[in-house]
């Protein structure tokens, strides 16, 4: 948890900065500088350490070892890339508001072709049939009816590794044939959700079948046109935002000419951490749970934990995330389904009081609800199991992964950061030039 002595007031960093307000706000926008709710709920304070890097700037430039530093600290751009530009609104997919691609009906499939080649394709509702190797399909039958909600990231990162056996991930490599590769490997995942659903088993597309398709009907959902388009448009938001942890160790992994499945299980990896993929998990079992006509009793779970624990101010979105937000709309369309497979009264009601608890949250507290609580709300109103929120992160994630790793390929070099060496505690910048620890891979 961020301590107050590590925090600043607005007024405090205009004056160490020598700045406007309206640069203050560029900054926070931009991400160069972090903001925190104010305890009062009407104003916001700004971290400490992101403040001084900044004024270190202003008076000169700081040695390149503390500048590469800071670059992996939630800093600066340290990769050129031409997939996703973050912006107030959300992620650009190469030129294309992710919220826009959403809300307009865009296909998944669609937006996964536009990331991994660059090319916009309307067209796509579907993909061929592939049929999953017959050794996967062995290796995921061992786990029929013993995954846990919990345990659905653990699964999905072996399933890459499960499709790479055989030669096909040095075919992948020899072949270039990461766009089938990645293809398959999204609708394996997608129905391995089977095991959160009523046959807690793989299920196997059909024909027909577009993943948002194969995803609610291996979950046992109702593919109504609403959840199809409100699933879809999930899995559309979901695709990439820059380089976050663990798409950079998609990267990285493409570095070394790792196959796909190798790269996208080194994200799934990381993006099964306690800091980030998890916090779909933590939203299911510690704050939008039963009884949800108790959610005002964890207001102070929100105002504590709200941005280390759940997901909410996320430091790159600090006036809220779109995202989040069309998602949380998308659940509050589907109140309003009527006919065969709308949600029943309890769900409906519960839906509302959690789109209510959020909303005050914002208000209130001035915490904005990210990506994992619109996700899980979303995913709830859908009528999903738990764990799905997770297993719809991953699915929909892996498109930006795949389009990171092929996109890494192309840049030809190694991702092999320097290590400062340094003996009784952290060094200080000026210590960069002694204790350099020898090249070596």
């Amino acid at each position: 948890m961020t301590q107050q002595n590590d925090l600043m007031t607005r007024e405090e960093v205009l004056g160490v900065l020598d700045i406007k307000p309206a640069t203050l706000y560029a900054y926070v926008s931009r991400g160069l500088i972090r903001a925190r709710p104010h305890e009062d709920g009407r104003k916001s304070l700004y971290l400490r350490r992101d403040v001084e890097r900044l004024a270190t700037r202003k008076r000169g430039r700081a040695p390149t070892g503390a500048v590469a530093e800071s670059t992996m600290r939630f800093g600066d751009p340290v990769l050129h890339s031409a997939i996703t530009q973050i912006t107030p609104h959300g992620p650009r997919y190469r030129n294309r508001l992710a919220i826009d691609l959403a809300g307009g009906g865009a296909s998944f499939e669609s937006v996964v072709h536009l990331l991994m080649t660059g090319i916009w394709q309307d067209s796509i509702a579907e993909w061929p049939m592939q049929d999953t190797p017959s050794d996967v399909l062995r290796f995921l039958s061992t786990y029929n009816g013993e995954v846990a909600s919990a345990d659905i990231g653990n699964l999905l990162g072996m399933v890459p590794f499960a499709l790479a056996m055989h030669g096909r991930g040095p075919r992948e490599l020899a072949d270039g044939t990461a766009v089938q590769a990645a293809r398959m490997m999204l609708h394996c995942m997608a129905g391995c959700v089977g095991f959160l659903g009523p046959q807690r088993r793989f299920v196997a597309r059909v024909e027909g079948d577009n993943v948002a398709g194969h995803i609610l009907r291996a979950a046992g959902g109702a593919l109504t046109p609403a959840r199809l388009r409100a699933t879809n448009a999930a899995l559309v938001l979901l695709a990439d935002n820059e380089l976050a942890p663990a798409t950079f160790s998609a990267r990285i992994a493409a570095s070394t000419h790792a196959d796909l499945f190798s790269c996208v299980a080194a994200a799934i990896g990381s993006h099964i951490g306690f800091s980030t993929g998890t916090s779909t998990e933590k939203i299911e079992t510690l704050l939008l749970c039963e009884p949800f006509n108790a959610l005002d009793t964890r207001v102070d779970r929100v105002r504590e934990y709200g941005a280390s624990l759940f997901g909410f101010n996320h430091p790159l979105y600090p006036g809220g995330d779109a995202r989040a937000d069309l998602m949380m709309q998308m659940a509050r369309t589907l109140m309003d389904e009527t006919g065969k497979g709308a949600m029943n009264a309890t769900a409906r009601e519960n839906t509302r009081l959690t789109l209510d608890f959020l909303e005050r949250m914002r208000s209130e507290l001035n915490a904005h609800p990210g990506l994992a609580p619109g996700l899980v709300t979303l995913a709830r109103a859908l009528g999903l199991p738990d764990g799905a929120s997770t297993a719809l992160w991953i699915v929909g994630r892996s498109a930006g992964w795949v389009a990171h790793v092929m996109e890494q390929r192309t840049q030809a070099f190694m991702l092999r950061p320097r290590a400062k060496y340094g003996l009784g505690g952290p060094v200080t910048s000026e210590s960069f030039e002694t204790f350099e620890t020898p090249v070596s891979r």
